[in-house]
């Protein structure tokens, strides 16, 4: 056993707890999301690392979304002038609501495809880290870049690769 697996669970890791009544209320509450970036390609078992977890929302004016929000023990803000849609409250600051998901298709058709992982618990929806691989390269940000040959690695690793 690793020093890391012997102080820290996976589970105090992926999810904190308040992310998981939030994704989990919003599952409850029928709210289709997808998460993407590299938090999916983390779930996908891509060995990278990130700060936030993205969370792609079908729609950010779902009426739905203040009551999950409240019933997960945040709030949802949805935007006002430059203020993006966001999720509010203790632990829940890692969560990024994606507005635009670059080089994707649209929700439904990804949605349509995406594979459902449990993550300490909560099933969510994930995008498939072909398409992860395919929005970064999209993307082309300097930290997406640097996200790139680790993905591909991945995903030739598991023979999905070209």
């Amino acid at each position: 056993m690793s020093v890391c697996a012997s102080v820290l669970a996976v589970s105090d890791v992926a999810l904190s707890a308040p992310e998981r009544r939030l994704l989990q209320a919003l599952h409850d509450h029928g709210i289709r999301f997808l998460i993407i970036g590299l938090s999916a390609a983390v779930i996908e078992g891509a060995p990278v690392a990130t700060l936030d977890v993205d969370v792609w929302l079908e729609r950010v004016d779902d009426p739905r979304l203040p009551e999950a929000a409240a019933a997960g023990g945040g709030f949802w803000v949805s935007g006002f002038g430059v203020q993006p849609p966001a999720f509010g409250g203790p632990g829940l600051e890692r969560l990024d609501v994606v507005l635009t998901a670059h080089g994707l298709r649209s929700f439904a058709d990804e949605y349509a495809e995406a594979p459902d992982r449990e993550v300490d618990g909560v099933v969510v929806k994930v995008l498939p880290l072909s398409r992860v691989l395919l929005s970064k390269q999209t993307t082309n940000r300097p930290k997406d870049q640097a996200a790139l040959p680790i993905l591909r690695a991945t995903l030739l690793a598991r023979g999905e690769g070209p």
